[in-house]
């Protein structure tokens, strides 16, 4: 599924995929126009993006492939698929042009061929293109990071992959810039959107190639990191906590610190993500409560095991907090 291309990839890269696609097509366009002209015009081609037994390695859209399949994060089997079928269109061209070549007849089976894998080929590529452009609109515009629409759809997708695969784990945190409306209110909101930015890359930076984050709303953030236990994420956001507390913004020569609380839990496969959400949200209150410029877990396989209700959104705030809210040390 392209879709967790999201889970993978930033706003830039995105932005670089649908240029990178729009051009290497039109490029193909090309080389496709040459083969009709010759076969219309009756003269033989010799390059090696026509004629070569790797052909297909030769030409502007092949080279691309090759780059982009040697990023991992794009081992994505629409991506796949498209090397595929580019393949085979450039084996039914070197057929038309074999007996070009020896001045025989062209198979209209062979040239309907051409045309019907070059029609596949071009809707594969369209299709692509036209999801990269939809979601390089996905991002929010201060900070960077998908929005909260576009990580509706990686927590949903993260959540059907943990019903898929018993026994795998997922945590997200919730994040939240301390006092941040002092900064609007004493520097004015450039200062605040720069707080919001500094933030921002900060967290991008500090984590996995197939964690996330993203703008939850406001001055908080959420991240989801697949695979980690609540302990290993909660070593993690401390490391991240630290280092924004000792960065710190310049504006008009004077260095303004930046503090974060956090609140930790684990998505769960079994409740609605707004619950597994709601659970984040109350570590984050006691984070807050607690002080601030600190991280509270709060455990969903230990509170589960002491409730006989499904539905977390009903549980009591205040005993949750009470009883499963511990602050990381």
């Amino acid at each position: 599924m392209l879709e967790h291309l999201l889970e993978r990839i930033n706003q830039e890269e995105f932005e670089v995929l649908s240029h990178d696609i729009k051009y290497a097509l039109l490029e193909h366009r090309k080389w496709s126009h040459k083969i009709g002209m010759a076969l219309v015009l009756r003269q033989p081609m010799h390059e090696q993006d026509f004629v070569a037994d790797d052909a297909h390695s030769h030409c502007s859209f092949g080279r691309w492939m090759k780059h982009v399949l040697e990023d991992e994060q794009f081992h994505q089997q629409a991506f796949f698929n498209i090397d595929d079928v580019h393949q085979q269109l450039h084996d039914c061209a070197k057929v038309l042009l074999s007996h070009l070549a020896k001045r025989g007849e062209i198979s209209p089976a062979d040239l309907e061929c051409f045309f019907q894998i070059q029609n596949e080929f071009v809707d594969m590529v369209l299709m692509i293109f036209e999801f990269s452009v939809i979601h390089k609109h996905q991002f929010d515009d201060t900070t960077k990071l998908m929005n909260r629409r576009t990580l509706d759809i990686v927590l949903t997708n993260e959540k059907h992959r943990m019903q898929r695969v018993i026994g795998s784990n997922c945590c997200i945190v919730l994040a939240d810039i301390d006092k941040f409306k002092d900064f609007n209110d004493t520097y004015g909101h450039d200062v605040g959107d720069l707080v919001l930015a500094h933030t921002a890359s900060l967290f991008r930076e500090s984590i996995r190639r197939h964690d996330t984050v993203a703008r939850f709303g406001g001055e908080e953030f959420l991240f989801m990191m697949p695979e980690m236990k609540l302990e290993e994420a909660t070593q993690v956001i401390e490391r991240i906590r630290l280092k924004l507390a000792e960065s710190s913004i310049v504006h008009q020569g004077r260095e303004l610190g930046v503090t974060a609380s956090f609140g930790v839990t684990q998505l769960s496969p079994y409740y609605d993500i707004k619950d597994s959400i709601k659970c984040a949200d109350l570590a984050l209150y006691e984070a807050k409560r607690a002080g601030r410029n600190c991280t509270v877990i709060l455990d969903v396989e230990e509170l589960t095991k002491n409730i006989e209700v499904i539905d977390l959104a009903n549980l009591d705030a205040k005993y949750v907090i009470q009883e499963f809210c511990l602050k990381a040390k």
